[in-house]
């Protein structure tokens, strides 16, 4: 359990905004911001992966109804499709 789901992301957020954000919790093995193929925007979340379980629960304890750019986020563990 390593990749998160972080929600209510500002249209603003970029990858590497999300990187910023969730990079003080552990090593990132990826940072994904899914985009609209119509519109070309992502629709207001995304996914960290973190190499350890402990770094992304250490990152849902402290970012999950935290701020970003002045949205409060919903971080919680991705769910597989």
């Amino acid at each position: 359990k390593r990749t998160l789901y972080v929600g209510g992301l500002d249209e603003e957020v970029n990858v590497d905004t999300l990187r910023a954000a969730f990079i003080p919790f552990g090593e990132l093995v990826d940072v994904n911001i899914p985009l609209d193929n119509e519109t070309g925007k992502h629709r207001g979340f995304g996914f960290v992966e973190y190499e350890f379980p402990d770094d992304a629960a250490e990152a849902i304890f402290n970012m999950n109804n935290g701020e970003l750019n002045g949205r409060v986020l919903s971080v919680n563990l991705a769910k597989p499709i």
